[in-house]
């Protein structure tokens, strides 16, 4: 029998005279072993025949491989048959040598088992994301980030299988039975799922790997929420773009035929009855909703644009006022402006767009208070802002129709095109500012704009090559040219 020695190259790789070690080939030939391992292992080894092992073990062999060809290390754990035909099951710790095209097994100990176990929540609650231990299909460890993101009861969530624990969350990409039947074949697996965490849907990412040294499956948990949102926000978009483009397209074909229909109504009227120019003054009014319509429609369509034209948010309010006063006063409604004393209300942006916005608002609030009441339009700075609020006594708006009010054609009014309000935001969104809604049923509703406030400081820096390599060599920041 030919002697079992130890590679001259693998002699640093562990202390020889106190660990088992032993060196097989890819097909689970012994090429060498230890006398220490021989014994715990109770085998007559005769090198270059192959290491028994059971079924299951065999066919984690081949999975260990792929493994260690991989990673630098990896654990896993055998049954090797002994000289009476009895199994013993070992953990080993393995690596390959590709230069060898072998691989290294370190039989592990028990003490040595212990070091890898996990003994310290508080460990694993400094980690930067959730992790989970399944040991026997029950949760044997959980750290704080893992309760965090999936809301577990930590005392119930202990006795939780695998299975058990999956079907408390959304599987949003319907993998979960792949996830399982992989986990089982290949020992790793991924899954997207999600749930409401106060009411904000969380969408995470569980990678699940089976430990063969620990003996448990590990998972850890990432909150893909950001990422995830992105991806819809930017499919959205996308969306959005086609049916702008295409909506821009249909808008003015159509507009070009209601002009032309308009010029033969024009004609029609010196050739008919008064009771035929009754049916043309009401078809004539129809198509001039109906341009109105493709109007919003084409500018809505449009790309959003910046604005460098300084405009004063006091005097557009003043003249939305004067507009809109007469219509006000014949459904006995009041308006009231209110401006702070030396507010600054200059801001960059465009005087017919914005009076539009505000003509808007101040129509939808005239319309809602049907028994009359007060509309006050309130002008101030906060915070290096400007704020803009139209406050009504009107109906007020549902809790559940809130979100829904800037979304296009949307509207509960019975002859509204659900239009004006998502106009509304376009404009206020392309001047860099934002809108908020807050109302009471039966109380009123209160539209708050806010804008980016100008002031004479607002400057910008101009530079060619020759400038800036002078800049770069000013000792003194505050030196620096500003235009």
């Amino acid at each position: 029998m030919k002697s079992a020695t130890m590679l001259p190259f693998l002699e640093e790789l562990v202390q020889y005279d106190n660990d088992p070690v032993l060196i097989l080939d890819t097909s689970c030939k012994i090429e060498s072993i230890n006398q220490k391992a021989a014994e715990l292992l109770n085998l007559a080894v005769e090198v270059g025949k192959p290491l028994s092992m059971d079924k299951l073990s065999q066919s984690r062999w081949y999975s260990f491989l792929k493994r260690i060809r991989q990673e630098s290390f990896s654990f896993s754990s055998f049954k090797i048959k002994n000289k009476d035909s009895s199994f013993k099951e070992i953990k080993v710790l393995g690596m390959f040598i590709q230069k060898e095209n072998l691989v290294f097994l370190k039989i592990l100990s028990d003490d040595e088992k212990k070091k890898f176990q996990v003994s310290s929540r508080g460990f694993l609650n400094d980690l930067p994301y959730g992790i989970i231990f399944f040991k026997e299909d029950q949760i044997f460890e959980i750290n704080s980030q893992a309760v965090e993101l999936l809301k577990i009861d930590v005392e119930k969530g202990l006795n939780l299988s695998l299975e058990s624990f999956l079907s408390k969350y959304h599987d949003y990409k319907n993998n979960k039975l792949q996830f399982l039947s992989d986990l089982k074949k290949y020992g790793q697996a991924t899954l997207e799922i999600s749930h409401l965490n106060n009411e904000e849907e969380v969408y995470l990412t569980l990678n699940c790997k089976y430990n063969y040294y620990l003996d448990m499956y590990v998972m850890t948990v990432i909150d893909n929420t950001e990422n995830v949102k992105l991806k819809q926000n930017m499919r959205d978009l996308e969306r959005l773009s086609n049916m702008g483009r295409m909506s821009a397209s249909i808008t003015h074909e159509i507009k070009n035929l209601v002009t032309s229909l308009k010029g033969f109504v024009e004609l029609l009227k010196d050739n008919t009855t008064e009771e035929g120019k009754k049916y043309l003054h009401v078809m004539e009014s129809e198509m001039e909703r109906m341009e109105s319509i493709l109007s919003e429609l084409l500018y809505l369509s449009k790309p959003s644009k910046a604005f460098e034209e300084k405009v004063s948010l006091l005097q557009i309010l003043k003249e939305v006022v004067q507009i809109m006063q007469p219509h006000a006063y014949s459904n006995n409604v009041f308006i009231q402006l209110k401006s702070e004393d030396n507010c600054n209300s200059t801001i960059l942006g465009n005087v017919n767009q914005l009076k539009q916005v505000f003509i808007n608002l101040v129509k939808n609030a005239i319309e809602v208070m049907k028994k009359g009441g007060t509309i006050t339009i309130e002008l101030k700075d906060v915070h290096n802002k400007i704020q803009v609020s139209v406050q009504d006594e009107g109906i007020g708006i549902p809790e559940e129709n809130l979100s829904k009010l800037f979304t296009p054609f949307f509207t509960t009014k019975e002859q509204g095109t659900g239009l004006g309000l998502c106009l509304v935001k376009k404009v206020v969104d392309e001047h860099q500012g934002k809108i908020v809604v807050k109302s009471t049923v039966g109380v009123g509703s209160t539209f708050i704009l806010e804008f980016p406030n100008y002031t004479e400081g607002y400057t910008k820096i101009y530079y060619n090559d020759s400038q800036l390599k002078k800049w770069l060599t000013t000792k003194e920041v505050n030196s620096l040219p500003v235009v």
